[in-house]
């Protein structure tokens, strides 16, 4: 009886090594695509099948980005960031700026950003009506007040917060954007999110100095949005400017 029970205990143990060396013969690879690439076959060894050459993400740059190529190097990336605006003509506007003083180092230079290219657009000082407030929180309130008593045609809501060891960035964060998104969408009027949150000052300055002062993009955008009312109201220049204007802000 032992000389039966060897044999087929032998076929059974043959008949899963079979089974199990079919499945993983039309078994496909799960290595990820941007796994990285195969170390150098060593003499004797045989190389790895699962391994493949890394497949570059293709994400949109940051400031002062690194990539690691294929073979592991680090390169630096040209960091290309901000927006491109069409001509913008803000003679006939009046823009309004609110921004808080808290952190108002960097929220002046921000203000300034923005105020230079409203200038650049032909906006007059006399046409930019500001409202100061303490902070990031009071932004939606003041713009509102804004829009119901300046006659404006958009608003720049600018403040700067900057994570710190509690929830209270947070709240203060979402709770004022938010209402920003809410008070522009219920009025029709455009109103500029320029509520900056990063998670230290070194970020802040980055973002409001030189050519990557986010105040100017600010600016700019109130004035495009502003144009895309006005042509949307019936309100744009009359003439060849005005039908300009609407084919280039018109998708």
């Amino acid at each position: 009886r032992i000389h039966r029970i060897i044999p087929d205990m032998l076929r059974s143990a043959l008949l899963v090594l079979a089974c199990a060396a079919g499945a993983s013969a039309f078994t496909p690879s799960l290595a990820p695509a941007f796994a990285p690439a195969a170390a150098p076959a060593v003499s004797g060894q045989r190389p790895s099948l699962a391994a493949k050459p890394a497949v570059p993400l293709l994400l949109r740059p940051s400031f002062n980005d690194v990539q690691t190529t294929a073979d592991g190097s680090a390169i630096a990336l040209d960091a290309v960031k901000g927006i491109g605006f069409p001509e913008l003509n803000g003679t006939s506007m009046r823009i309004g700026i609110c921004h808080s003083r808290w952190n108002q180092e960097v929220v002046t230079k921000l203000r300034d950003g923005a105020k230079s290219s409203l200038k650049d657009a032909g906006i007059e000082e006399e046409s930019i009506v500001e409202f100061e407030v303490p902070g990031s929180w009071e932004l939606p309130l003041a713009a509102r007040y804004m829009a119901l008593t300046q006659k404006v045609d958009a608003i720049i809501c600018i403040g700067v917060l900057i994570k710190g060891e509690t929830d209270h960035y947070d709240m203060i964060k979402d709770a004022a954007t938010h209402a920003i998104m809410n008070l522009g969408v219920e009025t029709g009027m455009p109103i500029i999110c320029g509520i900056m949150g990063c998670h230290n000052m070194e970020q802040v300055e980055a973002r409001a100095t030189g050519d990557n002062n986010h105040g100017v993009w600010w600016g700019k955008t109130a004035v495009e949005m502003a144009t895309l009312r006005k042509v949307q109201m019936g309100k744009a220049p009359s003439g060849t400017a005005g039908t300009e204007t609407k084919k280039k802000i018109m998708f």
